[in-house]
């Protein structure tokens, strides 16, 4: 059962993926670090928790800048490091304060994901930890033109929901994604509370 009760005014729920229900950041860092390393550049966790919740190339793309390195193709980074993250998902796990609460009100209160990854990575994140059979609505970075800070990741799951964006609480675990939630008008939940991820290994 979730460590608390849902507000009365929310009518849908609405979930960031990574960091959220699947364990997934210390992967994701990790497939960074090996393409970082490969081509000899920085890519200090500090800066990747700071760009959580947004699209792989547009954090490659900055943090290139940020370093003054113009020879490398951000395609060609992204697509490493979206191969080097796909040999990690078979060992991920799901969130239990986020998946228990997932369970609990399925059936009860649409639900929806909302994700700045692409369909490649978020379908498989979803399967293997077996959230796809609760919550049926998939929004990923392919569906919106702005990607979180800005809200049109969370009004698009609302849309398909159903549900006004006053009426939708969503859970997430990074910065970006807490402000893309205040600026679509929606109350928002910080995992991080609940979950710390391992950053050690």
């Amino acid at each position: 059962m979730p460590a608390f009760s849902i507000p009365p005014n929310i009518k849908g729920l609405i979930f960031d993926i990574d960091g959220t229900l699947a364990d997934t950041m210390p992967a994701h860092y990790r497939a960074c670090l090996k393409v970082a390393r490969k081509y000899n550049f920085e890519f200090p966790l500090d800066y990747f928790i700071k760009m959580a919740g947004i699209p792989t190339k547009d954090v490659f793309r900055d943090l290139l800048k940020i370093q003054h390195i113009n020879t490398l193709s951000v395609d060609v980074l992204s697509a490493l490091k979206e191969q080097y993250y796909l040999e990690e998902i078979p060992a991920i796990k799901p969130i239990s304060f986020t998946m228990d609460i997932v369970k609990t009100y399925a059936g009860k209160l649409p639900m929806s994901m909302g994700t700045g990854g692409t369909k490649e990575i978020a379908v498989p994140n979803v399967e293997i930890i077996q959230a796809g059979q609760y919550i049926p609505i998939l929004v990923s970075a392919e569906d919106v033109t702005l990607h979180k800070p800005y809200p049109d990741t969370f009004l698009e799951c609302a849309k398909r929901m159903g549900i006004e964006p006053q009426n939708c609480l969503v859970f997430e675990d990074a910065v970006n994604g807490f402000k893309a939630a205040e600026a679509a008008g929606m109350a928002w939940i910080d995992v991080n509370k609940y979950h710390t991820p391992d950053y050690s290994y």
